[in-house]
């Protein structure tokens, strides 16, 4: 079967619409006759009866309702289309397909995009949440143009990460709780210990750091969303290791105790691109606007 024909599409629509084919036609801007043809070829192309006469008007069989709600949602995206074809063709911005984690989109990038926004506002930006590893298979498969991603990130051809930001890691009590001033592994080890998901490099930092000390961390939990950690420890399920990135976090402040790690632990953020990316539009205000982050709170 041959391509579906948005006019004939349009056509039908109309007719159903309208209830005939004069007015279909007039609105149009067609011939009458030029109407009815584009009916026949539909329903011949595709072997079923779209329209039928009760008295003086035309309205859709069963097929031809269906058809028509494809034939809306059809003329939507193809209207969605030729705006994007738009705004290239008059120098718009166009899209910034972003990669990142629940804890970069949620705590850093809000006033960042908050102020790009007000500053280019026909710059798209579509943010897709994932671990480090996805991130950058999606940005070598060119699926994404620019991740914000959790150092150190795997090695892959064609991709290049550079350093973004540096912030500490901190340890997360509940409420009421005894807690040390200052929290080596060997006091975690005996505590109910929430950790990221297994996938993240959140986790493999903090595992390391563990090891490095020559504890073998057993978490009873392992969570992929940071602000489901920081609840669950604020309702007092346990205790979780995270990045302390913003001085106004309320899951931190007021909600939970706050202790920093001995020795100093900090997750490192980088930005991560394909080598051949054209630093073009969009994607070029985009790295310019996060140089906001590029600061380190070590």
């Amino acid at each position: 079967m041959r391509n579906l024909n948005l006019d004939q599409l349009q056509a039908l629509d109309e007719v159903v619409r309208l209830g005939s084919f004069s007015a279909a036609a007039r609105k149009l801007n067609l011939s009458q006759p030029a109407v009815s043809l584009k009916l026949r070829e539909l329903e011949s192309r595709l072997g079923v009866q779209l329209v039928e006469r009760l008295g003086k008007r035309v309205r859709a069989t069963p097929a031809g309702e269906d058809l028509i709600e494809h034939a809306r949602r059809m003329a939507a995206e193809a209207e969605r289309a030729l705006a994007t074809m738009r705004r290239h063709r008059e120098g718009g911005l166009g899209r910034v397909r972003l990669g990142t984690s629940t804890a970069v989109c949620v705590h850093l990038l809000p006033t960042v995009l908050g102020r790009m926004r007000a500053q280019h506002p026909d710059l798209e930006v579509s943010i897709q949440i994932g671990p480090t590893r996805r991130v950058i298979t999606r940005i070598a498969a060119n699926e994404l143009d620019v991740g914000i991603v959790t150092l150190p990130a795997p090695e892959t051809a064609g991709v290049v990460v550079s350093p973004l930001r540096s912030d500490p890691m901190v340890a997360l009590f509940p409420p009421g709780e005894p807690a040390p001033r200052r929290v080596t592994a060997a006091m975690l080890a005996a505590l109910p210990l929430i950790f990221d998901e297994p996938d993240s490099q959140t986790y493999r930092i903090t595992e390391e750091w563990f090891r490095a000390q020559g504890v073998e961390p057993r978490p009873i939990m392992q969570v992929a969303n940071t602000e489901a950690m920081k609840s669950l420890v604020a309702a007092g399920v346990g205790v979780a290791i995270l990045p302390d990135e913003r001085e106004d976090d309320p899951l931190l402040r007021g909600r939970a105790q706050v202790r920093p790690l001995s020795p100093v632990l900090h997750r490192r953020l980088g930005v991560a691109l394909r080598r051949d990316k054209p630093l073009e539009g969009g994607l070029a205000v985009f790295l310019e606007g996060i140089r906001a982050l590029a600061k380190s709170r070590a």
